[in-house]
């Protein structure tokens, strides 16, 4: 903190500095443009007053006590000074009477003033030259006076030729330029100023002899010429309102000039630099304020970041423990899964016992019989007629061996993808369900696209099972059916084979449709079924890569549909 506070107070202190400097070149490069404008105009009436005090008509009328040449040198003046340019021409004469003057027809006519008590009369007849700024006390105008002897050639000068020079307009140009430019004479009193109000007043401060040396002069008749401002121990200055506090500082650039020791000054007010350190200061501080959030965003996004990363890799951790479990549930639900096929296979089996039974008892009851009759007619020796019965012995042997290859078969697990002949499985399971479906008078009809042979894909075992469930969950339905009726419907798409099996029995209740393939959802009475049956038939379809659906005929009962994808045709 303290190494901040110290970097802004150098930020500062480095910004006014160079404001400082800034401002010091260009108050330096404006003097010299202005002082060169102030020479500039000076110089253009230097040459006038020599010129003029060496011509004869000048100098015959200092000569003339008749005055005769005075009207002449009246006119001569004011044509001069018109096109010179100078605001005042007048001639004195070495006792500084006024005898000629430019502006000889006004009433303001300098002609019979004494100028005895001017500076730059006593200057001009000791040394053949003087020059004075001050308020012409005839006029009331400021202006410069340039003085030249006349006659000095002799040993006595005989009187002055003076040229008074407006600096109004170069004042007034320095106002337009809104900018803060004062001239001073030797006395430090303000002479010209880009603002009039600063004019006459004292830089620093008058001495007794000086101001009675301007009094006596009357270099500024009755101007009280107080103190601008005050100069502080920077050098600066305050101006206006001191006493309350207030006023304008600025800083003062000086420059010497040669013409009677004047000096010209340029003020720049201190409050842009100020305020120009002020802003670099605050936009230090807003850097660094950004700088000091950013680095709290960047830790606060470090510890976000851990605390992300930490919660990351505990969720990690989670999910692959969650992953382990859910694979050991799902290989749990698996074997359970199969499990109950194999269970719900083993119960189909025990349905199908009854009607196993009597496909046993018949062939055995018939071999029995053939068996009997064959060992009468030997003993009659009517040995053709028993070789009939034993050939019907055979055949019925034959059929009770296939019956029971097919019940070993069903009681084993499947799983192999073949084609299977969907007509003759259907067959095998309607053989194996036919007691039933004549003691519940149950009657069977087909129709759709039938063919010879219709080729599924899929797993013989496992599909008879289905066929098998399905069929049995029909014959359910219509245990209290009278005239039941259970129509089995083909149909052949480019892609699969769709078997709907309709029954005409009460339906299926709406509540449940969307819940019967469920494990263990049964709306058979305690007792009669475990909810398995559809179960295990789902999945078989699933797993035979095919599609099983139910629903309620239109004209009443339940269907169920099982859609299995095409087998391919085994080459002979």
């Amino acid at each position: 903190m303290v190494l901040s506070l110290l970097g802004l107070w150098w930020l500062w202190h480095w910004q006014y500095s160079q404001a400082h400097a800034d401002a010091q070149r260009h108050a330096n490069n404006r003097l010299a443009l202005y002082a060169s404008s102030l020479q500039g105009a000076l110089e253009r009436f230097t040459y006038l007053p020599d010129l003029l005090a060496r011509q004869p008509l000048v100098q015959a009328a200092l000569l003339d006590s008749a005055e005769v040449f005075l009207p002449q040198v009246n006119a001569h003046l004011a044509q001069v000074a018109e096109s010179s340019g100078a605001e005042l021409i007048f001639l004195v004469d070495n006792q500084g009477m006024t005898l000629a003057s430019s502006n000889y027809d006004l009433p303001e006519s300098l002609i019979g003033h004494d100028y005895r008590f001017r500076p730059y009369v006593h200057d001009a007849l000791a040394e053949g030259r003087g020059e004075f700024f001050a308020i012409g006390s005839t006029t009331g105008r400021p202006g410069y006076f340039i003085a030249a002897s006349v006659g000095q050639e002799r040993e006595t000068a005989t009187g002055v030729l003076v040229v008074k020079v407006s600096l109004e307009a170069l004042q007034e140009d320095w106002r337009r330029a809104e900018e803060n430019v004062i001239l001073s004479d030797a006395n430090g009193v303000v002479i010209l100023s880009s603002r009039e109000k600063w004019r006459f007043h004292h830089l620093d401060g008058l001495s007794g002899d000086a101001l009675e040396q301007i009094n006596a002069q009357r270099q500024f008749l009755d101007k009280p010429l107080p103190p601008l401002g005050q100069r502080l121990g920077d050098d600066t200055r305050v101006i206006g309102n001191q006493g309350q506090g207030g006023g304008e500082r600025f800083l003062v650039a000086s420059l010497p000039l040669s013409t009677l020791s004047w000096s010209m000054h340029y003020l720049s007010p201190v409050r842009p630099l100020y305020i120009s350190a002020r802003n670099i200061l605050l936009a230090g501080l807003v850097t660094l304020s950004a700088l000091l959030l950013f680095g709290l965003w960047l830790r606060e996004r470090q510890k976000r970041q851990q605390m992300r990363d930490a919660q990351a890799k505990i969720i990690q951790q989670t999910n692959v423990r969650l992953e382990e479990r859910v694979q050991e549930r799902t290989q749990a639900l698996e074997d359970a899964q199969a499990e109950l096929v194999q269970a719900g296979k083993l119960a189909a089996l025990g349905t199908m016992a009854a009607g196993i039974a009597h496909e046993l008892n018949q062939p055995l009851s018939g071999i029995r019989t053939y068996a009997a009759n064959g060992e009468r007619l030997l003993a009659l020796g009517r040995e053709e007629m028993a070789g009939d019965n034993f050939q019907r012995i055979q055949v019925l042997s034959k059929r009770l061996a296939r019956l029971i290859e097919q019940l070993q078969l069903f009681a084993r697990k499947g799983g192999s993808r073949e084609s299977v002949d969907l007509p003759a499985s259907l067959t095998f399971v309607l053989e194996l369900l036919e007691e039933r479906f004549q003691q519940q008078k149950v009657r069977l009809e087909r129709d759709g696209d039938w063919q010879q042979s219709l080729l599924v894909r899929g797993d013989e075992i496992r599909l008879e099972q289905l066929l098998t469930n399905l069929l049995r969950n029909a014959l359910d339905a219509l245990n209290d059916t009278p005239n039941g009726i259970i129509r089995l419907h083909v149909e052949v798409t480019p892609a699969q084979v769709l078997l709907t099996i309709h029954d005409n029995g009460p339906g299926l209740p709406h509540e449940v449709i969307e819940q019967m393939f469920d494990p263990f959802f049964t709306t058979k009475p305690v007792g009669e079924g475990l909810g398995l049956g559809l179960f295990i038939s789902y999945g078989i379809a699933q797993d035979l890569g095919g599609k099983l659906s139910a629903g309620n005929h239109p004209s009443g009962g339940a269907w169920f549909r099982l859609a299995l994808p095409h087998g391919e045709e085994t080459p002979s």
